[in-house]
């Protein structure tokens, strides 16, 4: 058996998370049939099924379920320890200076997850109205 690569492993997870490739590739900035490529390699890789087909969409087998259970434990773990450093996370101040457009349409929309990763890092979004 391959080692398989992270970015298979990255699209098992995230289809796994959303139901769909379409999702999948969205999250991870692929295309739908590149992340279609990413889990067939995986599947050769590991030598047996994670997807099957219900009509006319895909679905994970139960064997796949259980596989990126595992998986997404392993992402956890993996990206847990690129954040820490003997056990201090990344800190400081974070200021973004961008037209207000792209902070309501853009910005808005990822500063959770920015927030979710970087809990220590105080995040400011300045708007003047002249760049």
């Amino acid at each position: 058996m391959r080692i398989p690569s992270t970015q298979a492993l990255r699209a098992l997870d995230s289809f796994a998370r959303h139901g769909s490739v379409w999702r999948a590739a969205d999250e991870l900035h692929l295309t739908r049939s590149a992340v279609s490529h990413q889990l067939r390699l995986l599947e050769r890789d590991l030598g047996f099924d994670l997807l099957q087909r219900i009509g006319k969409g895909v679905a994970l087998t139960p064997r796949g379920q259980r596989y990126a259970a595992d998986v997404r434990k392993a992402l956890t773990v993996l990206g847990d320890a690129g954040t820490q450093t003997n056990g201090a996370g990344v800190g400081g101040s974070f200021a973004i200076s961008c037209p207000p457009g792209f902070a309501s349409m853009f910005l808005c929309t990822h500063i959770g997850e920015f927030q979710q990763m970087y809990p220590d890092v105080a995040l400011s979004v300045l708007t003047p109205r002249r760049l």
